[in-house]
């Protein structure tokens, strides 16, 4: 049928895949006021999404704080494998 039916899909640009994941996570203002809330909405090796309920808090640069529960899956030589426990 060619492409006269396609959509179009703005090209990817991102150096890494990103993930789609439901993080809790912390702004830290460094400084510049108190952590608060936000959820991770999706990530990759060089960035995130993120959902915030107070956008103005926001600053420029801060530090992401999240953690996540993990189970060893393997050991060697010093070098361990993990993964990520669902939370509830």
């Amino acid at each position: 049928m060619g492409q006269l039916g396609a959509e179009k899909r703005p090209r990817e640009l991102r150096r890494s895949p990103r993930h789609g994941v439901q993080y809790l996570a912390h702004v830290d203002p460094d400084g510049s006021g108190v952590p608060f809330c936000c959820i991770i909405n999706d990530i990759s090796l060089g960035g995130a999404k993120l959902t915030i309920s107070e956008p103005n808090r926001l600053p420029e640069e801060f530090t992401l704080i999240f953690r996540r529960r993990c189970r060893v899956v393997h050991r060697a030589d010093g070098h361990f494998g993990v993964q990520f426990i669902p939370g509830p």
